[in-house]
């Protein structure tokens, strides 16, 4: 498991002085109980024992230690968000010449709105993450072959299947709700699994019950690249890399790893095209589309990319930017992932609103720009914490429409 060290020092050093403070209001308060001081005390340091011990389990190539570090990531961050937000409120009684019966109402209300939170977030652990949701989108293009008019395409993305364990319930369940969208071609957009192909070992027989006319097209995510686990050798980690691929084959998928596969429809064809993930910070293109279906390319056919990381899309949206400029290529439709959208969401006056859009432009949905889409999946699995606020597992139905 991969921690992302900075955020992680400058939450941590925010909650400490939060935390020292709130200790020292008590220490100088006359009014407090005497037992408020030692039971405060001992409760943080009970949460930060709990961060320490989710700092030791990431750090263990067991995937039952990944599994621990990620819900006590869950417990120690969400109590102290709740916390925080409850001091916030609670501050409001420290304001002079207000009596004591508003002080007590703002300490209430307080309480009230921490109890909440803890309970919307054991909601987005035990109930969201398991409420899958079948999104429907048409992309209408003159570039749409006749033969594709009406062609559906379910994508999924994300699957992260060791947060699961061995335990396949939901992976089953999702695979019950893409079969029954009766797809002619399912696209997955990679991360399959968290850190190495075991992962995958117990939910072969259920992915491959997947079903669609033109087959399973699993791209790479990031994740697949296996950077996450520490690898005794580059020669463990390539076999580890071939052993993935294998293990799609035998659930009848076709890796589409910077390559490309061309589907036909009598006359009529339709690219499509998987590049494979690529680390940050900068996300460059690690190879020119062109290059990958030189011998199968043609300026008027309609192409789908499937390319685990959203931003690359500009690369393709500008034809001054350096991805390819030199070559400009049209590409008719992105299908991504890898966002989540932080496996947060929320609406405020209407408006959807996630701080993975702090990060990227394109953190969920569809984006189009002149004749060219983008859509990016909020995946069906979770990474780093296992639960999913006002954003749920997203199977996506597109539905490809010929324009007269």
């Amino acid at each position: 498991m991969k921690l992302h060290w900075i955020p992680l020092l400058i939450a941590l050093a925010v909650l400490l002085a939060i935390d020292f403070f709130a200790y020292r209001r008590l220490r100088r308060s006359a009014a407090s109980p005497r037992w408020a001081k030692p039971c405060y005390a001992a409760a943080s340091a009970l949460l930060y024992a709990v961060l320490g011990a989710a700092l030791i389990f990431a750090h263990q190539d067991s995937d039952a230690g990944l599994r621990v570090a990620m819900y006590l990531l869950l417990a120690f961050f969400g109590i102290q968000g709740s916390k925080l937000v409850a001091m916030l409120i609670g501050s409001l009684s420290l304001r002079k010449n207000m009596e004591e019966r508003g002080r007590q109402f703002i300490r209430f209300a307080a309480v009230g709105v921490m109890t909440v939170l803890l309970l919307k977030l054991a909601w987005a652990t035990l109930v969201t993450p398991f409420q899958i949701q079948v999104n429907h989108i048409t992309i209408e293009s003159e570039r749409v072959p006749e033969a594709f008019d009406g062609y559906r395409i379910v994508q999924f993305s994300d699957a992260h299947l060791g947060t699961y364990g061995t335990d396949t319930a939901f992976v089953s369940q999702y695979v019950d709700s893409i079969n029954a969208q009766q797809p002619h071609m399912i696209c997955f957009t990679g991360d399959l699994v968290n850190r190495h192909s075991r992962e995958v070992d117990a939910f072969v027989p259920v992915l491959r019950r997947l079903r669609a006319a033109d087959g399973v097209i699993a791209a790479q995510g990031n994740h697949d690249q296996k950077f996450y686990y520490r690898w005794p050798s580059e020669q463990a980690w390539l076999a580890d890399s071939l052993r993935l691929h294998q293990q799609q084959r035998i659930m009848g998928w076709t890796p589409c790893v910077d390559s490309c596969i061309t589907v036909h429809r009598g006359a009529d064809s339709i690219l499509v095209v998987g590049m494979q993930s690529f680390m940050p910070p900068h996300w460059k293109l690690p190879i020119k589309f062109k290059d990958i279906c030189a011998s199968s390319y043609q300026e008027g056919t309609f192409k789908i990319l499937l390319q685990h990381v959203p931003n690359v899309w500009k690369y393709y949206i500008d034809p001054k930017s350096e991805g390819e400029k030199d070559n400009p290529v049209h590409i008719d439709l992105t299908l991504a992932g890898h966002t989540h959208a932080m496996q947060m969401q929320f609406t405020l006056f209407g408006t959807q609103f996630s701080p993975a859009s702090f990060v990227t432009p394109y953190w969920a949905g569809h984006y189009s720009e002149g004749d060219q889409h983008l859509y990016v999946n909020t995946g069906v699995g979770e990474v780093g914490v296992p639960m999913r606020i006002g954003v749920t597992p997203e199977i996506t139905v597109i539905t490809l429409k010929k324009k007269h």
